[in-house]
């Protein structure tokens, strides 16, 4: 953030994942993400699931943290996805199109993710 190598992410969806992070910690990256002005770009957010991430005594959890920055964007949006350090988790190419179906925590990808 703040250099020209910085992609643009208008309409895009912002997928994330971190493991071994205190809450607050996550919640300082996303706030500067939001003072940057990329998640007002966001056409979409998907937060993988977070392993070994505390809250800390007296501290929102990660969910409501999460809640916090992406709910006032008023875009789709679901936590937990298996795209984290897990054993069990999916491959998502950089660049490609998608969708998400937060009601029903499904990611989509709309076209291939190597060339043919």
């Amino acid at each position: 953030v703040g250099s020209g190598y910085l992609p643009s992410f208008k309409g895009a969806i912002l997928f994330l994942e971190d493991i071994g992070e205190s809450v607050y910690r996550i919640d300082r990256m996303l706030t500067q993400l939001k003072l940057a002005g990329i998640l007002d770009e966001l056409s979409g957010f998907v937060f993988g699931k977070c392993t070994d991430c505390s809250a800390g005594n007296n501290s929102l959890s990660l969910e409501q943290m999460l809640d916090d920055h992406i709910k006032p964007l008023g875009i789709p949006a679901f936590y937990g996805a298996m795209i984290s350090h897990e054993d069990d988790n999916i491959t998502l190419p950089i660049g490609i199109e998608a969708e998400i179906d937060a009601d029903n925590r499904r990611i989509q990808l709309l076209e291939s993710g190597v060339a043919v």
